[in-house]
């Protein structure tokens, strides 16, 4: 299978395997910060913490809600700042596709840091968020405070693609073909934009992931969704962001690119997926003052799959300590 194939499907797979329904949010303070292409970019700010962590969501594209859920109990210690990315979400879908390109991405981090003032941020990422946010420091590395990655894609594209390679040869078969073939028709047409509902749609093969997930026997905690945006939105992201924007990044690899990241960097992922500690151990190799956090009981999603020791050792971190590693750690 073609390399950026088979790594859109992994993302979308392992982003979206285990979502469920969210919950109804709280009152929180939203608007829109503007980019200096002209784009808009929704934010929603939780909480009221004397200090403030900046959310990078997924997908790319994939939107505050695919991982607000999981995060929000942070807003009990923090004041924290979601927004979604160009090509998702409430923020602007570009009628020209090539504005999905990197450089878009960082100047619209660089556009909400400025708009918020945050002369240094402290930022949590997730996914694909871990490289959106390298890429952002290869230009702005003096405006990270300390960053935390969490179930985060690897620096090295190449690595990423055997990973998910590994991953579908190591997947559990299904016996059910209806199931199997519903799910992959389901994702086809909102890859191809042909859904006639795009929510729908994304909600039903989100169940479906979900069941298949627990037929094999993988963890299906995960809270966020990318279905709950507008429908011009899920469309956009299904058929354009979250397909084209990893192909512009490129055959990224960050091996070399970020010497001037200073900040304190905390690696969390979850200790069951071993398939990924390689490539979680590839940041901390590449970034000097940065350490690996293990998490027990837990596979890419640990903020969901086990929430308690993850929000502590997050708070912990951000409050200005490196957190007790577990046992389990090298």
């Amino acid at each position: 299978m073609h390399l950026n194939r088979l790594l859109f499907i992994g993302i979308i797979f392992t982003c979206f395997i285990s979502c469920s329904q969210i919950e109804k949010e709280a009152e929180t303070q939203d608007g829109f910060v503007q980019t200096n292409d002209g784009a808009e970019l929704y934010y929603q700010v939780l909480g009221s913490g004397s200090d403030t962590l900046l959310i990078i969501h997924g997908g790319p594209g994939a939107g505050i809600n695919s991982f607000l859920p999981s995060a929000k109990p942070l807003a009990n210690h923090f004041t924290l700042i979601f927004y979604d990315q160009r090509g998702g979400g409430k923020s602007t879908l570009p009628k020209d596709t090539t504005r999905l390109k990197p450089e878009y991405f960082v100047e619209d981090l660089e556009a909400v840091r400025r708009y918020f003032n945050l002369d240094s941020m402290n930022v949590l990422t997730h996914s694909f968020g871990s490289i959106v946010l390298a890429e952002y420091a290869t230009k702005y590395p003096q405006h990270l405070n300390r960053v935390v990655f969490h179930g985060s894609t690897g620096p090295v594209r190449a690595e990423m693609g055997e990973y998910y390679r590994a991953k579908a040869q190591q997947a559990s078969p299904i016996s059910d073909t209806s199931l199997t073939s519903r799910t992959s028709a389901l994702l086809t047409s909102l890859l191809e934009g042909s859904a006639d509902n795009p929510v729908s749609t994304c909600r039903e093969y989100e169940q479906l992931s979900k069941q298949i997930a627990i037929m094999r026997g993988e963890r299906a905690s995960h809270r966020g969704s990318t279905c709950n945006a507008p429908s011009e939105a899920v469309k956009y992201y299904y058929q354009y962001t979250a397909q084209l924007a990893p192909a512009l990044f490129g055959n990224w690899d960050y091996t070399e690119k970020l010497k001037g990241f200073n900040a304190p960097l905390l690696v969390v992922y979850g200790k069951e997926d071993t398939l990924a500690l390689s490539s979680q151990r590839r940041w901390t190799e590449i970034i000097p003052n940065s350490r690996l956090l293990l998490v027990p009981e837990a596979d890419k999603g640990s903020l969901s799959d086990n929430p308690d020791f993850t929000l502590h050792v997050i708070t912990t971190f951000f409050e200005g300590s490196w957190p007790e590693q577990d046992a389990g750690n090298e």
